[in-house]
């Protein structure tokens, strides 16, 4: 059900955002009425806040038409931010050498949160590196996938 709600949400939402100049990063869906779906968009030149507000109503009067979801829901649509969140194992490539956080769906080795620097993302598996050690994670395994901000160095005087 929810992988075709989904498919469905793209369909009516990724047209309406091509028309604004962005692509559909990603979305969550609310898990129950009353929730929040959360539409996460980019551009090549970043996301300004108009765009937003201006994907939002169109994305707004669409689903009141369609009508979706069932019952109420909260909708925000934002840019994924510097701790973006990963919907795909594809979206994972740019970010080979940075700090990734993941919260898997199941215990691995006792623990489902991990944090490592990415080292390979390819097929369906990511890799690792937690404190030198190499470790693959299978992507149907994971829950949730974000990059972790870090500061840059500040430059010396």
């Amino acid at each position: 059900m929810h992988e075709k709600l989904y498919e469905r949400l793209s369909e009516l939402i990724k047209p309406l955002a091509a028309s604004c100049g962005l692509d559909v990063w990603g979305m969550e869906i609310p898990a129950s009425r009353g929730g929040v779906l959360r539409v996460y968009v980019d551009s090549p030149n970043g996301v300004s806040i108009d765009q937003c507000a201006t994907l939002s109503r169109h994305i707004s009067v669409t689903l009141d038409v369609e009508d979706p979801l069932p019952g109420p829901y909260t909708l925000e649509v934002s840019s994924p931010g510097l701790e973006r969140p990963f919907f795909t194992v594809s979206q994972l490539p740019p970010y080979i050498g940075q700090p990734v956080a993941l919260k898997l769906q199941a215990p691995m080795q006792g623990r489902k949160k991990w944090r490592g620097v990415l080292i390979e993302a390819e097929g369906d598996h990511l890799t690792l590196d937690v404190d030198g050690v190499e470790h693959v994670f299978a992507w149907e395994d994971v829950e949730k996938a974000r990059l972790v901000f870090q500061e840059p160095p500040a430059s010396g005087k």
